[in-house]
């Protein structure tokens, strides 16, 4: 006995029976395969083709009594999506207010949505993920919505480039108490993507012996100073003990981890709070080895 084949068709027909109840004013064109999409609210008209090769992948991965449920929630989460981006509209031009944010790697896909979020990765420890700032908040942006707003089409504004554009007038501040310093801005979600332009917002950041880096909250990348042989150890076990406070205390958190950034390299130095020293220090950062890095 032989599986019998995937057939594409057959979640097609499932689209089709579904979209007069969820989505009435929509069409489905099978060539495509795509739905084109139509809705109004208030003065607002807008339209958008959003393909289905998504939902077609996702069944084909699935049993097939699996699929009218699959259909269901995708189409449902399609109306809602419509209405998120109505309310952004209300906020002005949409392609000017995309932003993006630095989360931990994985944070996408462990996202309760049965849509695909918009993020690329950032090294092996962060991926920079896609929003569009509405007010005080700030929603994640999908690949549906992303059609839905035409910020697939060429020639539109970059999300990243205008974060990174936003961030032009950080400025570190010290963290009173602390030999820390830190970029800031209370609630805004961008600013962990100063990581990214480091070369340009740190210039220094990765020379010499480095930085100690921490994203606690997606609104603040902190720096600990790398400067004394002698008390490294004492002083990145405090610091790591500071980060694991501002993240738990976090609105917005990003990572608890502690990252070293020297050269080109980014690597999170192992913590264990509850031993004792808490942080594993890289050889290079409690051995006479650290004054080749200085002198490069």
């Amino acid at each position: 006995m032989t599986d019998t084949p995937f057939d594409p068709r057959q979640v097609l027909d499932l689209v089709a029976d579904l979209l007069p109840v969820l989505l009435p004013d929509a069409e489905l064109d099978p060539a495509g395969p795509i739905v084109k999409l139509r809705w109004s609210r208030g003065g607002l008209v807008s339209s958008a083709e959003v393909g289905l090769t998504e939902l077609v992948d996702r069944c084909r991965q699935q049993p097939n009594h699996l699929w009218p449920r699959t259909v269901d929630d995708w189409l449902r989460a399609v109306v809602a999506e419509i209405g998120i981006a109505t309310d952004e509209h209300l906020y002005g031009a949409v392609a000017d207010r995309q932003r993006v944010t630095l989360r931990p790697q994985g944070w996408t896909a462990s996202y309760d949505s049965v849509l695909a979020g918009l993020s690329v990765p950032f090294g092996r420890y962060f991926e920079i993920v896609f929003g569009i700032q509405s007010g005080p908040d700030w929603h994640r942006l999908t690949q549906v919505r992303r059609v839905m707003h035409g910020l697939h089409l060429p020639g539109s504004p970059s999300g990243l480039e205008l974060t990174l554009n936003g961030l032009n007038g950080l400025v570190l501040q010290a963290v009173p108490g602390t030999p820390y310093q830190r970029f800031v801005r209370p609630g805004d979600q961008t600013v962990g993507l100063a990581l990214v332009d480091h070369e340009q917002l740190l210039p220094g950041g990765g020379k010499g012996r480095g930085s100690v880096l921490a994203l606690p909250s997606t609104n603040q990348l902190v720096v600990c100073p790398v400067d004394r042989k002698q008390d490294m150890q004492a002083r990145l076990d405090e610091f790591a003990r500071w980060v694991a406070k501002e993240h738990a205390d976090a609105a917005d958190p990003c990572s608890p981890g502690v990252y070293w950034l020297v050269g080109e390299l980014l690597a999170e130095l192992p913590v264990d709070l509850d031993r004792s020293p808490a942080v594993t220090l890289p050889k290079a950062l409690k051995t006479s080895a650290w004054r080749r890095f200085r002198n490069r």
